[in-house]
């Protein structure tokens, strides 16, 4: 599944995304995720990194296979502390990129 997010966007928005795809009944947890934020504007706020670790936290059940953050360059480094914190708290099925192809081939998906 690709959700893409454009324009400025909050983590509360994003966080919000989130959820719409796993209440989306067309959604399986076995589906590998790719959030696709590579066009949007997004200039963090100071709680932000425990927003994204508490979404993800109470969603994991519904993402059992990779999820896969893309961003921006300008993003990468925050987009990676965030995807280390979650790895911190035990959700170890999500990582950065800012190289659609390189996503792709990490979820195992073809281009």
């Amino acid at each position: 599944m690709r959700v893409v997010g454009t324009g400025r966007l909050t983590m509360p928005e994003m966080t919000s995304m989130v959820d719409q795809i796993a209440d989306d009944p067309r959604f399986r947890s076995d589906f590998p995720v790719v959030f696709d934020i590579r066009e949007a504007e997004y200039t963090a706020e100071i709680n932000d990194g425990n927003v994204f670790v508490a979404a993800l936290e109470r969603r994991e059940r519904a993402f059992q296979m990779r999820f896969a953050l893309v961003v921006p360059e300008s993003l990468k480094v925050l987009a990676t502390l965030f995807c280390l914190l979650a790895q911190v708290k035990g959700i170890d099925r999500i990582k950065c990129f800012t190289d659609m192809p390189e996503a792709h081939a990490w979820l195992g998906l073809a281009e």
